[in-house]
């Protein structure tokens, strides 16, 4: 029995320390990280809208390690966990700001083109903003480089920034 229990913490060990393998070999299999986030303000339905687009194997890779269960994106059986994990990892790394008013964001849901996940969001905002703040932190400590993409559009009038792990926020003014 005591032979047994040994085993079983080296197990227990071991997993964390694979984890942190699997993250570590998902941030060397690719020589560029990044994620895309588009806002857009809707004069059409008064709203901003939020899509992000996000390589699946540093996504699931993480959310794998958060929830520590191994997932994919190539298994049907695993969407709707990844989608409310992703849901969540989203939600706490992301805040928005427009006219320098926090802006709570309802995950509308998500999908999976390739090697990418695209994630859909939006707010109501009746007014045209004149300023959007957003801060993107995902992956930023994870991944040596990583560098989150952010474009801003308000009545066709296009801004872009980029946020680093020593950036902060982007801002934009219109």
């Amino acid at each position: 029995m005591l032979q047994g229990l040994s085993s079983t913490r080296a197990i227990l060990t071991a997993i964390p320390l694979a984890a942190l393998i699997l993250l570590q070999t998902a941030a060397h299999a690719h020589n560029v990280y990044s994620s895309f986030s588009q806002l857009e303000w809707n004069d059409a339905d008064s709203s901003i809208e939020l899509v992000m687009q996000i390589h699946s194997h540093e996504l699931e890779t993480k959310l794998s390690l958060l929830l520590d269960e191994r997932l994919s994106f190539m298994e049907d059986d695993d969407f709707d966990k990844l989608q409310t994990a992703t849901h969540s990892y989203i939600s706490n790394n992301t805040a928005l700001e427009l006219d320098g008013k926090p802006v709570t964001l309802l995950f509308l849901g998500m999908e999976t083109d390739g090697q990418t996940v695209i994630a859909y969001l939006e707010a109501d905002w009746s007014e045209k903003p004149r300023t959007i703040e957003f801060m993107n932190s995902m992956f930023l400590d994870d991944l040596p480089g990583q560098i989150n993409s952010v474009l801003g559009t308000v009545m066709g009038v296009r801004k872009g920034g980029d946020i680093t792990a020593t950036s902060g926020p982007v801002r934009f003014d219109f």
